[in-house]
């Protein structure tokens, strides 16, 4: 006789069906909740990496009077994906107390909250990637790069996988101890100033570089910045942001195993 129950395969196809379903849904609830009403729409997911890239050129080029070739090019290039990273990591840290009603009386997967955070900026990033190709043909003569059809794709992948286990991480500990949600936008503040965004790496004393070699912020921004100004992207550097996200999603796993089964307790 026959068993009626589906293979093991065809279920968890469903599970992960169901669960790009939900992801896609939140994403665009998000996207719709956030420019809800707006005229420009979209528009303001780029006026703020912008105005914060125009103020830092126009004080650090003409203030201070800091000598990088491109240095327009160079703060753009590390601007939007610093944002993609912390605004993913600072709104994931809400998102299971944004979505309390869920967590306690739906049975979904919780992880996908704090991942439709990543992917709701990541959205944003891709928006502004074509404003950022063109930015860099006009202003810095930069052409089209055949090597781009590589390394972008591999280094949003990258991005992916070093911001949700940070993003989950916050967003789990954040239910324990509400004032996470606070440190963590305090905290990448801080490390604005601690990683080469407005200055260049050759601007840090020489007994402090090595700290910056080994940095995953200095890596992935680097990274980006050398995908964008040079077509080159060096894949010894993405392994070692490659390891720091399994460290990352490690830690998390372990975070969840500890505090996950109180979480909906605490909502």
């Amino acid at each position: 006789m026959t068993s009626s129950r589906p293979p093991a395969v065809q279920v968890e196809f469903n599970r992960t069906a169901h669960a790009l379903e939900l992801l896609y849904l939140l994403v665009v609830k998000e996207l719709k909740v956030r420019y809800k009403s707006s005229v420009l729409g979209y528009v303001w997911a780029l006026a703020n990496p912008f105005a914060f890239a125009f103020v830092y050129w126009f004080a650090f080029k003409y203030v201070m009077r800091v000598q990088v070739e491109n240095y327009s090019l160079y703060l753009i290039t590390g601007m939007f994906p610093w944002v993609w990273l912390s605004s993913s990591v600072v709104h994931a840290s809400h998102s299971f107390e944004g979505n309390a009603f869920l967590v306690k009386k739906v049975r979904f997967p919780q992880a996908i909250l704090p991942l439709s955070n990543v992917a709701h900026e990541l959205v944003h990033f891709l928006f502004a990637l074509p404003v950022i190709l063109a930015f860099l043909w006009y202003a810095g003569e930069i052409g089209p790069k055949a090597s781009w059809m590589w390394q972008i794709p591999l280094m949003l992948a990258t991005q992916m996988a070093f911001a949700y286990p940070l993003a989950y991480t916050f967003a789990i500990t954040n239910v324990y101890v509400r004032d996470i949600g606070h440190l963590a936008g305090i905290g990448f503040t801080l490390l604005f100033f601690v990683t080469p965004m407005v200055y260049t790496i050759d601007m840090v004393p020489i007994s402090w570089r090595p700290w910056f070699a080994f940095s995953p912020l200095h890596l992935l921004i680097d990274g980006w910045r050398s995908v964008f100004l040079h077509g080159r992207l060096d894949l010894l550097d993405v392994a070692t942001l490659l390891g720091w996200s399994s460290a990352f999603a490690a830690a998390a796993a372990l975070i969840y195993r500890k505090l996950g089964p109180r979480l909906g307790e605490l909502l």
